[in-house]
């Protein structure tokens, strides 16, 4: 009997052991292309949630201190050792990248002590009332400097051009919804500030710099003068040597009185 448990238990251990490292390997494979293989587009049900909790373009009065539990005793917790994330700015491109939705430019200012590292943000398409399915796109932060700020570009799927129809003719979003550290992973100061609602048409373009090529004269080289650039294009005409150079034929009035004169001599003489 008590082999026959022991065998039971062994067996239960195996099975448990391959399900969990079975779901480990999904887990590591899961891709971009896997994810939206296997559970369709981005979801944004995570900003949803934040949605429901702080709101959107909210802000709130930070305390001096925060109290975090802990298991010997709360804990408080300075408001500038927790620092804030904010979206100092957004813009949008003017032209779109072929078979993609419009993109923006994002600047995110870390309002703190310490680096950040690690978090995200999210940018959903919105016609109407948000859903789990709206068009998103969310980037990771690799990292932030305590009191700079950085610039991400983030490209909303081609989905956010074609949210309705109206008469055959689709309609694209009207509104984007920006969210910093979109999933919820950092304790900040000032949580409210984190969701803004912008309309469309009212984000303005990104400035397009304008790359000029500077061009080094030769040391030699001088500047050319009008009247040096006019005698450059039409040279003045060289004087004939004699009359016959001008090639106006016998019919030339100094050529005929030279004739007439040299007769003449020839007469006299």
């Amino acid at each position: 009997m008590k082999r026959h448990l022991r065998l039971c238990r062994w067996m239960f251990a195996v099975i448990a052991g391959t399900l969990i490292g079975n779901s480990l390997a999904v887990a590591n494979a899961d891709e971009l292309a896997l994810r939206r293989l296997l559970h369709g587009p981005d979801r944004c049900d995570h900003v949803i949630g934040l949605l429901l909790r702080h709101g959107v373009n909210n802000d709130s009065n930070p305390a001096a201190a925060m109290n975090a539990f802990h298991p010997h005793g709360p804990v408080a917790i300075p408001a500038a050792e927790l620092g804030d994330l904010q979206l100092v700015s957004i813009t949008r491109h003017a032209d779109a990248t072929a078979g993609c939705g419009p993109s923006f430019d994002v600047v995110i200012k870390n309002c703190s002590t310490r680096d950040v590292c690690g978090a995200h943000v999210t940018l959903v398409g919105l016609l109407g009332r948000i859903r789990p399915t709206s068009p998103n796109v969310t980037s990771k932060l690799d990292s932030i400097a305590a009191g700079q700020a950085i610039q991400v570009t983030l490209t909303l799927p081609i989905e956010s051009l074609a949210l309705g129809n109206l008469n055959g003719q689709a309609i694209a979003m009207n509104q984007v919804l920006v969210v910093i550290d979109s999933f919820d992973q950092f304790m900040e100061s000032d949580e409210a500030n984190n969701l803004r609602l912008y309309d469309a048409a009212e984000i303005p373009l990104a400035a397009t710099a304008v790359a000029e090529t500077a061009v080094a004269a030769a040391p030699a080289a001088t500047e050319a003068t009008p009247q040096d650039q006019a005698s450059s294009v039409n040279p003045p005409a060289a004087e004939p040597s004699s009359p016959s150079d001008s090639g106006a034929g016998l019919s030339s009035p100094d050529l005929r009185s030279a004739i007439d004169q040299f007769t003449g001599g020839n007469t006299a003489g």
